[in-house]
């Protein structure tokens, strides 16, 4: 809920949900925001799950050890695919470290365009 208000607050683009099980994006998609809710997995059976999700669109990517992997990831696949232009924000829900279930404990607001380097 926290994550909906923020990016309603800020009024950013997309709210992104990194998610190994699909119940992040469940959670988040119940919320039923104005603002499209984009969930990433690195499992194509939890893509194919959340495809029936509401108000969500799903995308498969490669798993990652590291967090701002995982926003570099998105900055990314938004900017190629042309969803998100540079300097747009988005809000993205994440588990830390990734890849464990039950994880989701940040949340982050990240400028399109900013890489993070470790």
């Amino acid at each position: 809920h926290a994550a909906e208000e923020i990016a309603t607050t800020l009024g950013v683009k997309y709210l992104v949900t990194f998610t190994q099980s699909g119940d992040s994006a469940r959670r988040m998609a119940r919320l039923r925001s104005s603002i499209p809710h984009l969930a990433f997995t690195p499992d194509p059976t939890t893509r194919a799950r959340l495809a029936v999700t509401w108000g969500t669109e799903t995308y498969t990517v490669p798993t990652v050890s590291h967090t701002d992997d995982m926003v570099n990831q998105v900055d990314q696949l938004l900017q190629s695919s042309g969803l998100a232009n540079e300097g747009d924000r988005i809000v993205v829900v994440a588990g830390m470290p990734p890849g464990t279930v039950g994880s989701t404990n940040s949340i982050r607001v990240h400028k399109i365009g900013e890489t993070y380097s470790r």
